[in-house]
């Protein structure tokens, strides 16, 4: 089984609520209560988030964080690619090599660099647009829980 870290998985959610937002400044804190995530590490996902483009930041008693680019606009394969690069699959896909035994003769890398292909190809072809506007259901249930 696959698995996004858990930085990912909160950079993606916190996009989704920004997307349902419509522009309306959301905190850290909100976000993070939602969720159920530690609040600090919410934080770092969220200045990752601005560092890279994807939201921006208001400081201050009424800040917040919104959107900095159209939904249509972001793409989650290339922003998965970006969070994940640091993840390798099994040890020998690590920059160095790893230290595999098995490495000289391993068919299995090559299996997996295609499977990773695969999966980052089916995610280009997904935006920000799609998890929330195209998804009335994802969009009434983030609303609610925004609002509560």
């Amino acid at each position: 089984r696959m698995q996004l870290s858990k930085f990912t998985d909160y950079a993606l959610r916190t996009l989704m609520h920004l997307a349902v937002a419509d522009g309306n400044l959301l905190t850290t804190r909100q976000i993070a209560d939602i969720h159920e995530a530690k609040y600090n590490h919410l934080a770092k996902v969220t200045q990752w988030l601005v560092r890279e483009g994807y939201v921006s930041s208001n400081r201050g008693r009424s800040g917040g964080i919104k959107l900095a680019m159209a939904t249509p606009d972001v793409n989650v394969g290339e922003l998965v690619r970006k969070l994940e690069s640091q993840t390798e699959l099994v040890e020998c896909m690590r920059p160095d090599g790893g230290h595999c035994a098995l490495s000289p003769a391993c068919g299995l890398s090559t299996a997996l660099i295609a499977a990773q292909n695969a999966f980052y190809a089916a995610l280009d072809q997904v935006t920000l647009a799609d998890l929330t506007s195209k998804n009335a259901a994802m969009r009434r249930l983030l609303e609610s829980l925004t609002r509560s």
